[in-house]
């Protein structure tokens, strides 16, 4: 019976080559059909000018914390980094030979207020990620080339007594990397191991 069944699974796993080569024959002539990815994190913008826009829109010394959320800068979401007033001092403060009299006044009175002082960190990003090159080779895993496209964004509100006293912007506008993955025996390459594995299965009984 065990026999059988290792004979079974080298039987089975041949004609799964088998039929999947015939398939992607009948899909030789079709384009388009090569998969892609989008991976956005928690956040409601789509685009980077998106942010921009709405970064922009937040105006230091009138925009309160409660309208951030309609902006789409949300505490409560995720990917949401939430500074203590030592955290402030402490991000702020971090580049080389910058000393306290050369911060921007509202930041130093925002860590003077301590308890009464907040930042947040928004980290909106996207990535594409897109397949490119022939189809058959693609899948058949001879080649296969990816370019991958990305932005990124921190935004960086201050708020002392429920109010924006300060804002920072930095983020990545582009970031492209082109992947180009070749095996040359293909799926061989894949599935060598199995079928050697299900060929010694049935030679030890």
């Amino acid at each position: 019976m065990k026999r059988l069944t290792a004979h079974s699974k080298l039987l089975g796993l041949l004609w799964l080559v088998l039929i999947f080569g015939t398939s992607l024959t009948v899909l030789a002539g079709c384009g388009g059909l090569l998969p892609d990815q989008q991976i956005q994190n928690a956040s409601p913008f789509q685009t980077y000018d998106q942010v921009v826009d709405s970064f922009d829109r937040i105006v230091p010394g009138m925009t309160n914390a409660q309208d951030l959320p309609n902006l789409g800068f949300d505490p409560k979401t995720a990917n949401v980094d939430v500074l203590s007033y030592v955290d402030v001092e402490t991000r702020f403060m971090q580049a080389p030979g910058l000393r306290w009299d050369h911060l921007d006044a509202a930041v130093q009175a925002c860590i003077r207020a301590q308890l009464y002082c907040t930042g947040y960190v928004f980290h909106p990003s996207h990535t594409s990620a897109k397949r490119l090159g022939a189809l058959v080779p693609d899948l058949l895993g001879f080649e296969r080339v990816t370019r991958t496209t990305r932005w990124s964004v921190d935004v960086t509100p201050l708020v002392m007594n429920g109010r924006v006293v300060h804002k920072v912007f930095s983020g990545t506008l582009r970031a492209e990397n082109l992947d180009d993955r070749k095996q040359p025996l293909g799926p061989l390459q894949d599935l060598g191991n199995e079928i050697a594995h299900a060929a010694g299965s049935v030679s030890s009984y």
